[in-house]
């Protein structure tokens, strides 16, 4: 079923990251988007195992006990993340898949396929939030452009799907029992909230911890939706920051909404959906952004999105309104430490802090 985006979530989508591919460039490599009439398509199962791209995500379905399923009547629409994209989360051999929970794995290659036949052009042009249940019963987000370089008579097709991003050579692959589109990264989902996904990172445990001692946490456990921008353990060290310094302040004395609120956004919002809207105008990469808006509980400061190249997460002043200059920006760790799916939201990894304990005093 198809939506639009909600007037809400319009004004407050943000960053999409661009990624770079390998193309195909084998002879083993399956073309996969000419359609070619006579051609006898093959079954998901069969075509998954034929493509050099694609062979971590086969073995993967054989691990979890799925290429029944993939040989099956259908129709189908696999999201089938990359050898790339498995490589980036650590899995570099078919063999890694024994090694966990076959339960999870089980869980995470179905939350990749949906119960039907699912074509880029299906998808309502220059929306995000259209959403489509899976084969674990889950939403997946999906969001589309297409983008018209009248200058050089191209056409860019932009597909992302809870944040990553199907290539516009990978898309539409016709299989006979479905379709086929390559991601540029594995989904994750986390059944539970936000909370589950910071505790069950170490690289946000300080972040946590700082959340739980400044009275923060607790509303992460709400239905939300919530964005969380979670800076790493190493932005906190590098200012000399630990559990235990964090833990020996006195939280009376801060202004814990300015210090870490500033992190927390209202909304659900994946990387990949201001890369479909862009910005909406203005002077300067922190100007008219589509995320940026003063921060709850510290509304003399703003938290936004650049619309630079690297959509670099920054704090300004809230006044004056159109000022351009922030306070300090940080950036995001990699592709595949954003995009953290939760039931109440998502997470997205950051480099360093925005807000400095000392900029938070109250005297």
């Amino acid at each position: 079923m198809k939506h639009k985006i909600s007037d809400s979530a319009r004004s407050l989508v943000f960053l999409g990251v661009t990624f770079s591919f390998l193309l195909l460039n084998s002879c083993q490599h399956e073309d996969l988007d000419v359609y070619i009439e006579s051609e006898n398509y093959r079954n998901a199962a069969d075509f998954t195992a034929n493509n050099y791209e694609l062979t971590l995500f086969h073995a993967a379905m054989e691990t979890a006990g799925l290429l029944d399923t993939l040989r099956g009547e259908g129709p189908f629409t696999l999201f089938a993340p990359s050898n790339q994209a498995f490589n980036d989360i650590g899995i570099v051999r078919a063999s890694d898949f024994a090694a966990m929970n076959q339960d999870s794995l089980r869980f995470m290659m179905l939350y990749h396929i949906l119960p039907r036949r699912l074509y880029r052009e299906d998808i309502p042009d220059l929306t995000i939030d259209n959403m489509y249940e899976n084969l674990t019963g889950r939403q997946l987000h999906l969001g589309y452009q297409q983008i018209d370089h009248s200058s050089s008579i191209r056409v860019i097709d932009y597909l992302a799907v809870n944040g990553a991003q199907a290539p516009q050579a990978y898309q539409n692959a016709l299989l006979a029992n479905g379709v086929l589109h390559m991601l540029n990264k594995v989904l994750k989902y986390n059944s539970g909230t936000v909370q589950d996904i910071l505790e069950d990172r170490p690289e946000f445990s300080i972040f946590v911890a700082a959340l739980k001692h400044f009275g923060e946490w607790d509303r992460l456990s709400e239905p939300g939706p919530w964005t969380v921008f979670a800076p790493v353990n190493e932005g906190f060290e590098s200012l000399g920051l630990t559990i235990e310094t964090i833990r020996a302040l006195d939280p009376t004395d801060y202004r814990s909404r300015q210090l870490l609120g500033v992190y927390i956004v209202s909304n659900h919002v994946f990387l990949s959906d201001l890369e479909i809207f862009g910005r909406s105008g203005g002077s300067g990469y922190f100007g008219n952004t589509f995320l940026r808006g003063p921060v709850p509980g510290a509304e003399a400061f703003s938290f936004g999105i650049a619309s630079n190249a690297a959509r670099q997460p920054f704090v300004i002043a809230t006044e004056p309104v159109g000022g351009n200059t922030p306070i300090r920006t940080a950036d995001h760790i990699s592709p595949s430490q954003s995009d953290y799916k939760a039931e109440n939201g998502v997470v997205h990894a950051i480099t360093g802090l925005l807000v400095y304990p000392e900029e938070a005093l109250i005297n």
